[in-house]
């Protein structure tokens, strides 16, 4: 195999899968991608097993062949590779020859016919989405992360599902952790099979996913079939092993109508949220909030650290109302909102706090109340 190829080409394909092969699994090969070269073009691969990147590009084939090398290493070499043109040339017993003049790496290459394969997924019915929403949807629900040893397939996968009560084409994404919630609607274009039973997109696919759209223009295609969910965009594809289990039924923490609506500025409230947080720790993550007499008030004791008190303005003549929260919760919820005319839905001390925009039912956030001590 020899072909030559522009740099920032290969370069950029390269970027995209270092979260795929850097993934420690059973196989020591899926630490590689697999070139094959042909006609005027290349084909890059890589598959952790669970996600599998697939891109295509131009170059100067002048010999076909197929490797498999490094992906970490390549990488690096190319970043480094003062041309703007670069030759990657297969010699002999599986080396590779990586440039050519002054500057020349030879690199091991792995027996290519190890490589995981590709699974076969044909006749896949492909939705439009704009990759700004949908990067916005992965960011609001990315945050939501979760510890190591975690089990419950609901707390590591976020649900994918259509909202066919809108009469509007709208996909929601879901994602808690069982202390929060944040949900995310956006709108595509299209047609989708849905299967059966719940879409579950591991949460860690979700960086790979924001990776691949990274500075994209235009539709972004999105499919489920064969029990995978598949981004394409142009002559490069991303296709993602679902997960298998069933979602927890979250809607009614979303109704309203039980509640009391508490109006208030979103900006203000992050500010509040900032300053309350810088005295919190792993052992005291909760402060009081008071709602009376339109105000919030924010109290924290930390035995550790010291005591702090906020009040905030509000638009509230209910009864009083006293609940705990972490407040970093709250700075995850506020980052996802576009304007500062923002809405907290609240019942008892007990209860969860319901987050949105006053005038926008996009994105919903909800956090759960901590004990009072």
């Amino acid at each position: 195999m020899n072909f030559s190829i522009d740099k920032s080409t290969i370069s950029r394909a390269l970027s995209k899968v270092q979260g795929i092969t850097g993934k420690r699994t059973n196989l020591s090969i899926t630490s590689d991608v697999l070139i094959n070269a042909a006609d005027n073009h290349i084909t890059i691969r890589a598959n952790d097993l669970e996600t599998v990147f697939f891109g295509k590009y131009e170059a100067d084939v002048t010999t076909e062949g197929t490797i498999s090398i490094n992906a970490g290493k390549l990488f690096e070499i190319i970043r480094e590779y003062p041309d703007q043109k670069i030759r990657i040339n297969e010699v002999e017993n599986r080396w590779v020859e990586i440039g050519r003049g002054e500057v020349v790496f030879n690199i091991v290459t792995s027996d290519w016919e190890n490589f995981p394969e590709t699974p076969l997924i044909e006749n896949v019915s492909f939705i439009e989405v704009d990759p700004g929403e949908l990067k916005k949807a992965l960011d609001i629900t990315s945050c939501i992360s979760y510890v190591q040893d975690e089990k419950r397939i609901y707390v590591l996968g976020v649900l994918l599902e259509k909202l066919d009560d809108t009469g509007e084409k709208k996909m929601r994404v879901v994602s808690t952790d069982s202390r929060r919630l944040h949900c995310y609607d956006f709108e595509y274009t299209g047609e989708i099979e849905f299967p059966e039973g719940d879409v579950l997109v591991p949460k860690k696919a979700f960086f790979e996913i924001g990776k691949f759209i990274q500075g994209l223009d235009g539709p972004v295609s999105l499919g489920i079939k064969d029990n995978h969910l598949i981004v394409a965009k142009d002559d490069e594809s991303l296709m993602i092993k679902l997960l298998d289990g069933e979602y927890p039924d979250y809607r009614g923490l979303l109704n309203t109508s039980v509640m009391e609506p508490v109006q208030t500025d979103r900006s203000m409230l992050m500010t509040m949220m900032r300053r309350m947080s810088i005295l919190t720790s792993d052992d005291y993550k909760s402060i009081i909030l008071q709602f009376k007499d339109d105000e919030i008030t924010a109290t924290l004791t930390n035995p550790e650290i010291g005591e702090s008190k906020d009040t905030l303005s509000i638009s509230y003549q209910g009864e009083s109302i006293e609940e705990a929260f972490n407040p970093r919760y709250f700075i995850d919820a506020l980052k996802g909102m576009e304007t500062d005319d923002i809405t907290l839905y609240i019942k008892d001390a007990k209860s969860p706090c319901l987050i949105k925009e006053t005038d926008n039912d996009k994105l919903i956030c909800l956090i759960m109340a901590m004990q009072v001590s």
